[in-house]
């Protein structure tokens, strides 16, 4: 069965939720709004579950599952998303230069 773990901001640093699918763990920033922490959490579960290998791929289905059940907080999430430290991870995830 999945755990799902609340962490700060500073052990995740720019990324709201991290999965991983062989421990079956997925862990959610606590500081994020309820809405935006449910869309999250779907999110990462989905993620736990996906089979799917290109990322772009595995994050299109994790959102389009976390939006169908929680579209507020995905449209939340979305718009949280659109902070300078957001928009530069995206860059260094396209690049392949994340963590």
């Amino acid at each position: 069965m999945a755990e799902i773990i609340g962490v700060s901001k500073e052990k995740l640093g720019a990324r709201f939720g991290y999965s991983i699918p062989s421990r079956q763990v997925a862990y959610v920033r606590e500081d994020l709004p309820r809405c935006v922490r449910a869309f999250v959490t779907e999110h990462e579960l989905y993620h736990l579950r996906d089979g799917a290998r290109w990322w772009v791929w595995r994050e299109i289905k994790a959102n389009g599952s976390g939006a169908l059940k929680y579209p507020l907080g995905f449209l939340a999430c979305a718009l949280m998303s659109l902070r300078p430290y957001r928009l530069k991870y995206y860059v260094e995830r396209i690049t392949g230069q994340a963590i």
